[in-house]
């Protein structure tokens, strides 16, 4: 049987979605999940990530600041105008507890008490984002993780109001997670659903859903340790679940199947992989934004079995460094549905760091799901790398996803006396324009040198061009040749882009921590091919 396209599917999951999603909305929805209210939680494991005090402050002020928006004062604080979906997110999730049990204090508990019967008594019909399965699955688990600190001291009235909605939130997240997720987002549902089963007492349930989330580590966890969405970011986040699930289960003095240790110890260290020099992961396919200290708690507890990755050819990245340079390469085609949300053209991209410092990086991905940005950042001109005809090399779709795609990706690594090379090439032009594009990367011992060539194959007279984004904090001039540029990093350290062909400064973006991007600038090389082979060399040197 012919499989459907992908733009076909992913019409029709969307399709199904939304269809489910208005049956959840109709008025009496809400009475077919009335049940039994539990007297009490068997367990209530406690949060293993580290909180921010500042952060706690704030809430305790009603200063929301989650991402870079923030709601004006005295509104509405659970759906305020033209708050963007991050932002809803982080708050109608409850990740913020953990902010206040840092703080610590009777006024935290009094305000963790206030603000969680306040969402109870305005947000007890199903809602978006509010309800949206990996949403109600994060309030669950931060409810349940933080129900000793803040709740099981309260008056018998809120406390049965907090259990009752935990009980109601389980009953709508059983129904709703396979229709509503895939990918990262299906296993912070089963997450929700474990901690329920768990703190209710099920063992039935908790071994029913633990077998759900083996079969899905089974589909979503690669070979290498990498994730099916290809997001360095979803990398972690499951990564993240998983740890969560296993202190969960301890806590509960109950049997973690073996799957779940083999997946974290296959995930950490292709995580450690990601990471630039600076620590931080890799913005490729949507990630970046990371808490760097969530980021080392997770690596820290994972205590990673595994031998450090020496490649990713499942997950499709490179990774070469030496001296100070970290270089991070983008060598897969993008995900196959239904992993490809969200997903970028960005094939054979790389990222440059310096030491601690980025030198070149590609334009990430805005913090916030708008759609103002969200074609341009997935494009493949917001990527360091080559973009022929001013096309895309796979189809952006308007509702997320990937429609034609790169067929084919080869990469290949080699290294000798610490030297590295590695040869990669894609097709993703090759049914467009007639032209492929082959990119070598060698890196010398002391990294102090870095040589690429891109070589597009094919038809003559097809325009390219070659990006090179920087990040915002360096500072970049053409010199007089027109085939040289200085880049200049805040520490003051000075390297020297050269081109076989002359070089232009133009404008860019980069999204860090804010809904809008900031202002920065590209190098780019532009020509036209020639017939054959069409070769261009260029060199990172101190």
């Amino acid at each position: 049987m012919t499989e459907l396209p992908a733009r076909v599917r992913g019409d029709l999951s969307d399709l199904l979605r939304r269809s489910v999603q208005n049956l959840f909305s109709l008025p009496g929805y809400r009475l077919t999940l009335a049940g039994r209210t539990p007297d009490t939680l068997q367990i209530s494991p406690p949060d293993p990530w580290p909180g921010r005090a500042d952060q706690g402050a704030a809430v305790l002020a009603e200063r929301f600041h989650f991402t870079a928006w923030e709601p004006a004062a005295g509104g509405d604080i659970w759906n305020p105008p033209e708050a963007p979906s991050e932002w809803l997110v982080a708050m109608h999730g409850f990740v913020w507890l953990r902010d206040l049990t840092m703080l610590g204090g009777d006024e935290s508990r009094q305000q963790a008490r206030r603000l969680t019967a306040d969402w109870i008594g305005r947000n007890d019909r199903w809602s978006l984002p509010a309800w949206r399965s990996d949403v109600t699955a994060a309030r669950i688990v931060s409810w349940l993780s933080h129900y000793d600190t803040f709740f099981a001291s309260g008056e018998d009235r809120f406390r049965q109001a907090v259990l009752g909605s935990i009980a109601v939130q389980l009953r709508h997240l059983d129904r709703a997670w396979r229709l509503e997720t895939a990918g990262a987002d299906r296993i912070a549902a089963l997450k929700g659903l474990i901690y329920g089963s768990l703190c209710l007492g099920s063992r039935a349930k908790t071994e029913q859903r633990l077998a759900m989330l083996e079969h899905e580590l089974e589909r979503q966890v690669l070979a290498d340790g990498g994730h099916a969405e290809r997001n360095p970011g979803k990398l972690l986040n499951v990564l993240q679940d998983l740890l969560e699930i296993r202190a969960a289960l301890g806590v509960a003095q109950f049997e973690a199947p073996g799957s779940i240790q083999q997946a974290i110890d296959r995930m950490a260290p292709m995580l450690r992989y990601l990471r630039g020099g600076d620590g931080m992961l890799g913005r490729f396919n949507g990630a970046g934004g990371e808490d760097p200290l969530i980021l080392s708690a997770i690596l820290e507890q994972a205590s990673p079995r595994g031998k450090p990755a020496a490649r990713a050819p499942a997950f499709g990245f490179e990774r070469m460094s030496a001296g100070k340079l970290t270089i991070l390469v983008d060598s897969g085609a993008p995900a196959e549905s239904p992993w490809d949300v969200g997903a970028h053209a960005g094939t054979l991209s790389l990222e440059v760091t310096v030491g601690r410092e980025r030198l070149i990086v590609n334009c990430g991905a805005a913090p916030c799901d708008g759609e103002r940005w969200q074609m341009a950042e997935r494009a493949t001109a917001a990527h360091s790398t080559i973009t022929v005809s001013d096309r895309n090399s796979s189809e952006l779709l308007a509702n997320g996803r990937i429609g034609g795609r790169v067929a084919k990706v080869t990469a290949e690594g080699d290294s000798a006396d610490g030297a590295t090379l590695v040869d990669m090439s894609h097709d993703g032009y090759l049914r467009s324009d007639g032209i492929t594009h082959r990119r070598r990367i060698f890196l010398s011992d002391d990294g102090a040198d870095l040589r690429g060539e891109d070589t597009l194959t094919g038809r003559g007279g097809v325009p390219f061009a070659v990006r090179f984004h920087l990040h915002p904090a360096v500072d970049a001039s053409l010199l007089q040749s027109g085939k040289d540029a200085l880049l200049r990093l805040p520490r003051g350290g000075g390297w020297r882009l050269r081109c076989s062909e002359p070089l232009a400064l133009s404008e860019s973006i980069y999204f860090e921590d804010a809904p809008e991007p900031r202002r920065t600038s590209q190098i780019v090389i532009s020509g036209v091919t020639g017939d054959g082979a069409t070769t261009i060399k260029w060199a990172l040197q101190s």
